[in-house]
C-alpha cells in the first residue's frame, strides 16, 4: 500500500471524528441541495429535472434524494410521479463546498 494511502487510512480508522467517518452530506447530495438551493423560485421538482440541470442521470438523483429525504433536508411531495421539495431545514443549512 501507497505510504500516503496507508497514513490516510489509519488516520480515518482512528478517528474519533464523527464528520470525517459519516459525513452530513455525500458529494451527490451537496450538489442536490446546493441546487434546489439556488433555484428558490421552484418549489417541486422531478428527479428528471434536477438531473437534467446538473447534468447527471435520474438515477444518482434519486439515489441522493433518498438520503436528503431521510436526514430531513427534502421531502417527497407524490410518488407518482415522484417530486420533491426543499425543507426549511435544507433551505437553512450552509454547505461547504
Amino acid at each position: 500500500m501507497n505510504e500516503d494511502v496507508e497514513f490516510y487510512w489509519n488516520y480515518l480508522k482512528n478517528s474519533n471524528d464523527d464528520e470525517i467517518k459519516n459525513p452530513l452530506f455525500t458529494e451527490n447530495g451537496k450538489r442536490l441541495l446546493i441546487c434546489l438551493q439556488e433555484h428558490p423560485e421552484k418549489e417541486a421538482w422531478k428527479a428528471r429535472e434536477v438531473a437534467d440541470e446538473l447534468g447527471i442521470s435520474s438515477r444518482s438523483v434519486s439515489g441522493g434524494m433518498r438520503k436528503l429525504v431521510n436526514d430531513g433536508f427534502v421531502e417527497k411531495l407524490n410518488d407518482n410521479p415522484v417530486v420533491y421539495a426543499i425543507t426549511n431545514k435544507g433551505k437553512e443549512i450552509t454547505i461547504e463546498e
